[in-house]
């Protein structure tokens, strides 16, 4: 919670207001509160005094590490805006402290707990350190809401105020063990109750756990809390059912959790299963670690190996150590906190974020002279415009010649910025003779963006223009568009109301529509839920817009879409008495425009989350007619009618089963046959028979097969095999037993003739196989192989 402001007002009416919220408002009495500034401000220092009355030895100078943002900017940097904070404290008394006299806010105790920091952005700081003044000067206060919940509840951490106790209550439950026993007890139940209440929030607004961005923090989150229960003795999936407990405490102010809750858990339960999964493969992998590292006479297991299977499996570098501990190794922690910080740099330096409050550039001087961009696409597809702004690679200019790529911003537009999962309209700028070919369409903020090239004359700033879009390719959106809503409503009708809608890209070509769901979708579910949509979609009915607050909306029973934000005033879609979402895309006027749905694809894109990807219009006839056109052409094929092409088919498969059988018994015979031959021809060394062949259209099975009939042959032998499939020579080595015992390996060999046909090999010492792309030098390789052969055993006879 807090204040932000640019220019209004700064540091006298932020202190002002800040303590009268907290004394008048909230009646904290000023007693009780303390501030600290800047030792530099004197300005605040003076305010706090003076005009608000703090008494001087209420009044703490810090330095820049405690009292600056960023901390230690003047120092260190970053370079940027910057400046000094003023930070109030409410004091819990003597007895919570350390119980000095001298204590003070900036001690380590818990006595002083910091309630509200001030921040005043009034520098930019330059190389060297150097402090400039800021034209507009900047307010940003931060006031921790479950801090001063604390305050106000009169409790002394923030996890005994009201929203978490019953959580924690929960977790004693769980784990049979108390909260105000051991103190490790009470921090890992802490822990626990805040990370599943973060992950609640974050589900509830869209973001799933995954392997990257706000999904990896999540991951992490839901980790540790599951590793904290293991630590309470609860090696079961738990945290799932706290979700309706957390969603119980904020139903009053965050009713979608409420509606969400099952949803939710059941994501949180598939994440806690995955990571026992996990937990599984890890210790698999550490084991196969730990038996080489014993193998090389190694005890410490290298930063970067436990990385990978923190990184790579989520397997935590805790349980890695204890793991190792136990039998005797040790992990290179420092090696760990390399990785670990690299992987940190380099996802700073990928992750962007757009839309800052400091965004500097062309976009930023516009926002200078425009409110913004007035949408008039609902209503027609081509209407006149006023050229707001004309943005060259990240300049503004006030003309652009033909041939240049340009983002081009009207006062008003039919063009559709894209949002909301809707894709972006394509069109034209016209004015005099002059054409600039819209190729996307995106909104910022207010502004809509147009994206283009000049493919004829200019384009000036100020010149009135007029903006057309694709009428076709809008249509065909509007079609998607409008049936995404109806296939949301046949999911819940076929599957159930948990199927929420959890993303969405409505393009020309096809639909994409994510909803959560455990497990796939049967061919009877996606029948029913295609033709579902398709009645719906032959009844006609009207698709009507209306606008509204958010809380008439969610009264008449409009849906808020998952992970969606809302202001308060939104557009909700209804077709006929079924479907009604809040909605900002552009769709048909009749739900009979859409013409025909098919479902063309259902997959898993998460846990807990499926993907249908489906098309409309004359794209679903086209499927149809290509769909018919292969059937016919099947039929042909088979020299059948369609309603016999099925058994006709089975006919066919059958008869090819019983070819494949007589085809593998005549393989096997011919394999038998040349085994025999192989070893009549067997050249012999030192009683043992080698053979060396190639073997003419084989597959490497086949090869595998051959040396199999060749060893039950008995006897000792050296058999070398090989075969051309593919462009691409394979080998295979093979000993017996007894020639391995006499320490030739058959991995060793197969490296060595690998050479020749440009490749690698490599095996265990009875069995290897070696390949290359060299297949002319077959022959040279298998006549090198004999006489390796016949150099080591003789050699081992000796």
């Amino acid at each position: 919670l807090g204040n932000f402001s640019f220019g209004d007002y700064f540091k006298k009416e932020t202190i002002e207001w800040a303590w009268e919220f907290m004394v008048q408002e909230l009646k904290i009495s000023k007693e009780r509160l303390s501030v600290s500034v800047y030792k530099d401000d004197q300005e605040s220092y003076e305010i706090w005094e003076k005009h608000i009355g703090v008494p001087k030895s209420k009044i703490y100078l810090y330095g820049e590490k405690d009292n600056f943002w960023p901390s230690n900017a003047p120092t260190h940097g970053p370079n940027g805006p910057c400046g000094p904070c003023s930070e109030i404290f409410f004091d819990q008394g003597e007895e919570i402290g350390c119980g000095r006299k001298e204590c003070e806010p900036a001690c380590d105790c818990d006595r002083y707990v910091e309630i509200w920091n001030l921040v005043f952005t009034q520098y930019d700081r330059k190389e060297g350190g150097r402090l400039e003044p800021l034209p507009h000067k900047n307010v940003d206060t931060g006031m921790g809401l479950e801090r001063m919940t604390r305050v106000m509840q009169g409790v002394q951490t923030n996890f005994d105020i009201d929203i978490f106790r019953p959580i924690i209550k929960s977790i004693e439950e769980i784990s049979s063990l108390k909260y105000n026993g051991k103190l490790e007890h009470a921090v890992l139940m802490r822990r626990i109750a805040d990370h599943t209440k973060a992950c609640v929030f974050c589900i509830s607004d869209g973001v799933l756990p995954s392997n990257e961005g706000r999904g990896y923090v999540e991951r992490r989150l839901l980790r540790r809390a599951i590793r904290d229960g293991a630590q309470l003795g609860v090696n079961d999936s738990f945290l799932y059912k706290l979700v309706p407990i957390v969603s119980d405490v904020m139903q009053e102010y965050y009713p979608d959790i409420k509606q969400r809750r099952e949803n939710i858990a059941r994501i949180v339960k598939s994440e806690e299963e995955k990571f026992h999964e996990t937990l599984e493969l890890g210790t698999r992998m550490l084991e196969e670690l730990m038996e080489a590292m014993q193998k090389n006479k190694q005890k410490i297991l290298t930063g970067r190996e436990a990385f990978k299977l923190y990184d790579t499996y989520g397997f935590p570098l805790d349980i890695t150590e204890s793991i190792l501990n136990e039998k005797g190794f040790t992990v290179d922690k420092d090696g760990f906190e390399k990785e670990l910080n690299k992987q940190r740099l380099q996802a700073k330096s990928s992750s962007q974020m757009t839309g800052q409050v400091f965004d500097t550039g062309p976009l930023s001087k516009i926002k200078d002279i425009s409110k913004g961009t007035k949408f008039l696409g609902y209503e027609k597809c081509a209407c006149e415009g006023k050229v707001i702004a004309i943005i060259q690679g990240d300049q503004l200019v006030d003309t652009a010649k033909a041939g240049s790529e340009v983002t081009v911003v009207l006062d008003q537009t039919p063009f559709y910025g894209e949002s909301g999962g809707q894709i972006g309209d394509t069109g034209m700028l016209e004015s005099n003779g002059n054409q600039v070919q819209i190729t996307d369409t995106k909104k910022n903020n207010d502004f809509i963006l147009h994206l283009g090239k000049v493919v004829k004359g200019e384009l000036k700033k100020e010149s009135v223009i007029n903006a057309k879009v694709d009428i076709q390719r809008r249509h065909s959106i509007r079609q998607n568009h409008s049936a995404t809503h109806i296939l949301h409503y046949a999911l819940r009708r076929v599957i159930g109301q948990h199927a929420e809608q959890a993303g969405s890209l409505v393009t020309p070509d096809r639909l994409r529509f994510d909803f959560h769901h455990f497990s796939s979708l049967t061919n009877e579910e996606i029948t029913r839920i295609e033709d579902l949509v398709n009645e719906r979609i032959l009844e006609n009915m009207p698709v009507l817009a209306k606008e509204s607050t958010i809380n008439e909306a969610r009264n008449a029973g409009a849906i808020a879409l998952f992970g969606e934000k809302y202001g308060d005033r939104v557009r909700v879609i209804s077709i006929g008495d079924y479907s009604k979402e809040l909605c900002g895309g552009t769709h048909v006027n009749n739900s009979g425009e859409i013409g025909l749905l098919r479902i063309v694809d259902e997959s898993s894109i998460a846990a807990g989350v499926r993907r249908i990807e489906a098309i409309t219009g004359m794209e679903a006839l086209n499927r149809s007619r290509e769909k018919e056109q292969i059937i016919h052409e099947m039929c042909d094929i088979l020299n059948t009618s369609e309603n016999k092409m099925i058994t006709k088919t089975q006919e066919v498969l059958h008869e090819l089963k019983n070819l494949q059988k007589e085809v593998h018994k005549l393989k096997q015979k011919d394999l038998g046959d040349k085994a025999g031959s192989f070893i009549e021809n067997a050249k012999e060394v030192s009683g043992v028979k080698i053979i060396t062949k190639k073997v003419e259209n084989a597959s490497v099975e086949d090869l595998r097969k051959t040396v199999d009939l060749l060893m039950k042959s008995g006897g000792e032998m050296a058999i070398v095999l090989g075969t051309t499939q593919n462009e691409r020579a394979t080998i295979i080595v093979a000993l017996s037993p007894t020639i391995v015992k006499r320490g030739l390996h058959a991995g060793n060999i197969s490296k060595e003739v690998a050479k020749i046909i440009g490749g690698g090999g490599g095996g265990r010492p009875d069995m290897a196989q070696a390949g290359g792309q060299l297949v002319d030098k077959l022959d040279e390789a298998l006549n090198s192989a004999a006489e390796l052969l016949s150099k080591k055993i003789s050699q081992s006879n000796t």
